[in-house]
């Protein structure tokens, strides 16, 4: 396990908006930011609605040569996208080789998201993507509450990760950035806060 104070490249990724009542696809914006200070690269995709391919999507951004060998450290703005595209964070890890940590400002309800999630197609391959996000932890990040999932990082060093990353607000600068860029493109203008 590397020293996470020698990591300085994390990518963060957030979806675009999107209409729930509209089946289609929204944005996902990865920004690779150095430190918490310079912004390195910006990579997107589309992803589906209430789809299954946020997972691959991630994984195949970061795994692109360009920064493959750069990023040491995925952050994600919760496991769940476009809906319910649920981001499997043991398979993001696994497949880049690449520490994982869902973040969130508000405790999440897990029976109530288990219960959405149940009523999608592919339910039984949700809740493994859920079972395999594991317990929602809570971290004091400067003062600001933050819920946490990870795949690949200590606990202890996950909570180093998310104060070292914040900048201008509790959710890290990588995750705020991707979505000040993803409702930018999709609305025409940034909007809401990550």
């Amino acid at each position: 396990m590397q020293n996470p104070k020698k990591w300085i490249r994390v990518i963060g990724f957030d979806d675009g908006p999107f209409k729930h009542s509209e089946k289609g696809e929204t944005i996902l914006v990865g920004v690779i930011i150095r430190a918490k200070e310079y912004l390195d690269g910006v990579v997107s995709a589309k992803i589906t609605v209430d789809g299954l391919d946020v997972t691959e999507k991630i994984i195949y951004l970061v795994s692109r040569p360009k920064f493959a060998s750069q990023i040491q450290l995925i952050i994600l703005n919760s496991i769940a996208f476009a809906g319910f595209n649920l981001a499997d964070i043991k398979e993001i890890n696994k497949k880049t080789g690449k520490p994982v940590i869902a973040v969130v400002r508000k405790e999440p309800d897990g029976e109530k998201f288990r219960n959405a999630a149940s009523k999608l197609p592919d339910f039984e391959k949700r809740l493994k993507i859920i079972d395999n996000a594991g317990e929602v932890k809570k971290a004091d990040v400067d003062g600001k509450t933050l819920y946490f999932q990870s795949a690949g990082i200590p606990d202890e060093d996950a909570v180093v990760m998310l104060k070292r990353t914040r900048k201008r607000s509790a959710i890290p600068e990588p995750v705020r950035m991707a979505h000040i860029i993803a409702s930018g493109i999709i609305d025409g203008v940034s909007r809401g806060r990550a």
